[in-house]
């Protein structure tokens, strides 16, 4: 019962009017009451504070707190306030205002503690793992809105005190396992006494797992000794009522088996991490089974063997590793390998039972036998552990800079052949005599092939002389040789020589003035290979219509050059020809033709038309291997061309003379019938255009095949203006277009289109890596749990079955973000896994759907009950009329209200779950009324019961 204390106060009566007493207490007088038990009466939870006023207060007015804790328990217009709801004891003021007289009055209510209700019958327990008891969840009481008060005071019993008590949070895992008694109590306010309750705490021993302690083997390791492993050995501190459970190596027969058989594992599944996991189960519900994890590590080997050819030195040294693939895996590695002792390491990738390295050269010395040995291998991608036992024998190889060489001779002559650095069968140099087999390939094409040439060594050193009966024919000759008994170094003996042909004749030129009204015809002789004497040269001039010889002499000099002067400047205007003839007998080597004859065309007036060709020309230097010479400029002309350096230069070019960037050069040209040249030149601007190659900072870049990469993505820099093509080969090959889809481990060609749309003529070479993620195989497709235990996307990790990719979770096919474990689990909802590479971030291509059905729930482990009645009346508490997780238990259910005559009053489902107590437009009245639900699920029957409606 309230204790309610009034105090009065007693003024003096004055005399007013009626209406003036009225306005002036309009707000009546304040006032203070205790209120000690507040929860010994529910009617407490509308206490009238109008009430509570003095005087003769008007209603009107409105009510006001300054405390934040009663504004929720106060009704601002009635002064109705729910002294259950302010949960803090001590002195609570409400000021009631009316404006119509501008005046307030206080109410003031010294408010009793409620400190809850004793908690002493075993029903407050915590686990030993919890740290961070809160003992207000122990206290209050079974009736609804009745709350303890949060102001009050814990206190430990000095019976079971710990010290680990700070204010309402009690740490459990510091106290440990046992009993533990706590009071809590409010503080005397104004008449009201203070208050205890008592809670008695019972903290439960946590499940202990224990520590796990994995194991790790070779493939190929003798696992005899691992036949009966107790798994129990490995753990430390455990729990002795757990039990082991494994996933798919059918190792364990059943609960009480904690023996596996290591060799078996190995014999049946190979390489790979097996886990068996120990969970132990607590005493009490309050705390939470524990699990450990004991892996069982078994290891790939690389078990084969390595083999090389011997090399000619400056060839790649290309090692051959092959190994059972069936204890060890496919991927990308670095190997350690030595040669002689001395380390190096090299990439490789091994792919179902084979593979390759590249030795280092610097580490091949010539001419000596060596012994490579593989020593270690690291993976790569997929990055995995490897055992570091290696079973690869090694092996010897040499690396020989043996050759041959042969001179160029004239025609007819003997061909020496020289050997250097042969070597003998144990590898040493050469001595002694030897037996050659050589074939000698002529320039037609025909081979001569010849056996048992002898040959005597010395020191890796020998000559063999080729008949000259061989080489009767001039041009380019090449020698393939074999050594009987020597090392097979993989040294090419090849040579390849020329035999010279009849040197051409002496050069004699003419050189007739070029004003197309010749005048004079100088004659030349350029013969420096001639000694000091007599020689003859004999010219004549012909009239070309008529063949008429005009003008004949002869000429005698002495020495090796000349120049002499013919004069035509009497001739009359025509065509002419100039003839020079001479009979040399000089000592040039292989010189068979002594005489010869040189003519030239000369005009006597007219002038040829200019040629004609376009002021600048560009030439991409990538399109000549050999450079661009003048015979590249594209001039159109009548006659034949004439180059210059400058406009006025008198020194004609020759016509192979390499073009120069930038340069300037003159043309002009002459009449087709004569040697007449014109006398206007045309200027040509010659532009080499050689870009820079590309370059880049990945020549190995790395893509995901779910992005379908294309060149395009590939990063290349490239000078401004220009831009990037790509080709299939370093050199020449076929152009291809940047949407061109890459291909995993295919090498690319990057050059540079530069703006004058040439072509670099260096080419980058990309080899990009493909990523492809196979898609995630789960166990199952369907995922049943029940919702009341508040399923996360944690439930459906157990579908996973991923040996070496992460697993991600989505809500949508594609797309969208990646759910955290805590995600909260919807019904009836597909979920999505994706496979994520953890080296590479690259995931799978497709998404494999798990259907989520979350109504596997017994309805005996949840405390499925039906109400038997509400009170719709609009308190905001129990108002409807509704079967608490039914939706959940029964999700396809259906629910029937029926009045006592049989009529439907309602019809709901889980889209419509509650009956206000409305029958369409009207309200029922207070009564019993009877419900039908059809759970609609399994053998659940239909079941019916009756309601009371009281409002």
């Amino acid at each position: 019962m309230n204790i309610l204390k009034l105090r009065f106060l007693i003024v003096p009566l004055l005399v007013l009017s009626s209406y003036n007493f009225v306005y002036g207490q309009c707000a009546g007088t304040s006032t203070t009451i205790d209120v000690c038990t507040k929860d010994a009466d529910v009617g407490n939870r509308n206490f009238d504070l109008f009430a509570q006023l003095g005087g003769t207060p008007a209603t009107g007015g409105t009510w006001s707190t300054t405390n934040p804790a009663n504004f929720v328990a106060l009704n601002q217009t009635t002064g109705i306030v729910d002294l259950w709801r302010i949960n803090n004891y001590g002195i609570h003021r409400f000021t009631y205002t009316n404006t119509a007289c501008n005046q307030s009055a206080v109410v003031t209510i010294n408010l009793g503690g409620y400190p809850g209700e004793d908690n002493i019958d075993g029903s407050a327990n915590a686990c030993s793992d919890d740290s961070n008891v809160n003992l207000h969840g122990f206290l209050g009481s079974n009736i609804d809105g009745k709350v303890q008060d949060f102001n009050g005071l814990w206190e430990e019993d000095p019976s079971t005190a710990t010290n680990q008590l700070d204010n309402n949070i009690f740490n459990a895992q510091a106290a440990g396992p046992g009993i533990y008694i706590f009071t809590y109590t409010v503080l005397e306010v104004s008449s009201c006494a203070s208050r205890t309750s008592t809670v008695i705490l019972e903290v439960h021993p946590a499940a202990n797992s224990g520590l796990p302690n994995s194991l790790t083997f070779c493939t190929n390791e003798d696992l005899s000794g691992y036949t009966n492993l107790d798994l129990n050995s490995r753990l430390v501190g455990e729990d002795p009522n757990g039990t082991w459970s494994e996933n798919g190596t059918n190792q364990l027969s059943d609960l009480n088996d904690s023996f596996i058989n290591i060799q078996e594992l190995n014999d049946n599944f190979g390489y790979g991490t097996y886990s068996f996991t120990y969970t132990v189960f607590p005493s009490h519900p309050v705390c939470e089974e524990q699990s450990s994890v004991v892996n069982i590590n078994i290891l790939p080997v690389l078990d084969g063997e390595i083999t090389t050819e011997s090399v000619c030195f400056g060839s790649d040294y290309i090692v051959e590793l092959t190994y059972d693939d069936t204890i060890f895996h496919n991927g990308s590695f670095i190997l350690t390998y030595s040669v002689d002792g001395r380390l190096e390491e090299a990439p490789t990738t091994l792919t179902n039972g084979s593979g390759s390295f590249m030795v280092d050269p610097d580490l091949v010395p010539v001419n000596r036998i060596l012994t490579l040995s593989v020593l270690g291998i690291e993976s790569v991608s997929p990055l995995r552990d490897i055992c570091p036992t290696i079973l690869v024998p090694p092996t010897t190889f040499l690396a020989a800079d043996s050759s041959v060489s042969v001179q160029d001779i004239c025609v007819n002559n003997d061909a020496t052949v020289t050997f250097t650095n042969i070597l003998d069968e144990d590898g040493n140099f050469a001595n002694g005599a030897y037996s050659t087999d050589y074939t000698l390939n002529l320039p037609t094409g025909d081979p001569i092939v010849i056996s048992n040439a002898p040959l005597t060594f010395t020191n890796g050193s020998a000559s063999l002389t080729i008949p000259n009966t061989n080489f009767a024919t001039e041009g380019d000759y090449d020698i393939d040789l074999t050594i009987t008994d020597s090392y097979s170094t993989n040294c090419p003996l090849t040579a390849n020589f020329t035999v010279i042909p009849v040197p051409s004749p002496i050069q004699l030129d003419l050189q007739i003035d070029n004003n197309c009204d010749a005048t004079q015809i100088d004659v030349i002789i350029d013969a420096p290979v001639l000694s000091d004497g007599s020689y003859t040269i004999t010219y004549d001039v012909m009239e070309m219509d008529s063949n008429t010889i005009l003008t004949t002499n002869t000429i005698n000099f002495t020495g090796g050059t000349a120049d002499y002067q013919i004069d035509v400047d009497a001739l009359p205007i025509g065509n002419y020809t100039a003839s020079v003839r001479s009979t040399q007998n000089d000592t040039t080597p292989c010189r068979l033709v002594y005489d010869f004859e040189e003519q030239e065309n000369f005009s006597r007036g007219g002038i040829p038309e200019a040629p004609q060709a376009a002021e600048e020309q560009i030439f991409c230097t990538v399109d000549y291997p050999n450079e661009p010479t003048l015979m590249d400029i594209e001039v159109t002309s009548n006659g034949a061309l004439l180059f210059y350096a400058t406009a006025t230069d008198t020194d004609i070019l020759p016509i192979t003379t390499l073009l120069e960037n930038g340069e300037d050069y003159y043309i002009s040209n002459t009449d087709p019938a004569s040697n007449c040249e014109g006398s206007d030149r045309i200027r040509v601007l010659t532009i080499l255009s050689d870009p820079s190659g590309p370059t880049t900072n990945n020549s190995a870049p790395i893509f995901c095949a779910e992005d379908n990469p294309t060149l395009s993505l590939i990063a290349i820099d490239s000078p401004a203006g220009s831009s990037i093509i790509w080709f299939n080969a370093d050199v020449s090959g076929t152009l291809l277009d940047s949407t061109t889809t890459l291909v995993d481990g295919q090498t690319y060609y990057a050059a540079i289109l530069n703006e004058q749309n040439c072509t670099s003529s260096q080419r980058l070479a990309i080899t990009p890596t493909i990523i492809t993620v196979a898609p995630s195989n789960l166990s199952d497709t369907e995922l049943t749990a029940c919702g009341l235990d508040n399923p996360t996307v944690q439930e459906l990790r157990a579908l996973e079955d991923e040996m070496e990719n992460d697993v991600f979770w989505f809500l949508t096919e594609t797309g969208g973000t990646a759910l955290d474990n805590d995600t909260p689990l919807q019904t009836d909802t597909v979920y999505y896994a994706e496979s994520r590479d953890p080296a590479t971030g690259c995931s799978s291509a497709s998404r494999v759907p798990v259907n989520v059905d979350l109504s596997a729930c017994d309805p005996e482990d949840y405390d499925f009950f039906i109400p038997d009645g509400f009170s719709p009346n609009a308190d905001n508490r129990n108002d409807t009329f509704f079967v608490p997780n039914i939706e959940t238990i029964f999700p396809d259910y259906t629910i029937e209200i029926l009045n006592r005559y049989g009529t439907t009053l309602f019809k709901g489902d889980k889209n419509n779950p509650a009956w206000d107590g409305s029958n369409g437009s009207s309200i029922a009245p207070n009564g019993i009324y009877f419900y039908i639900i059809n759970y609609n699920k399994d053998n659940f029957e239909p079941v019916q019961g009756r309601l009371y409606l009281n409002r």
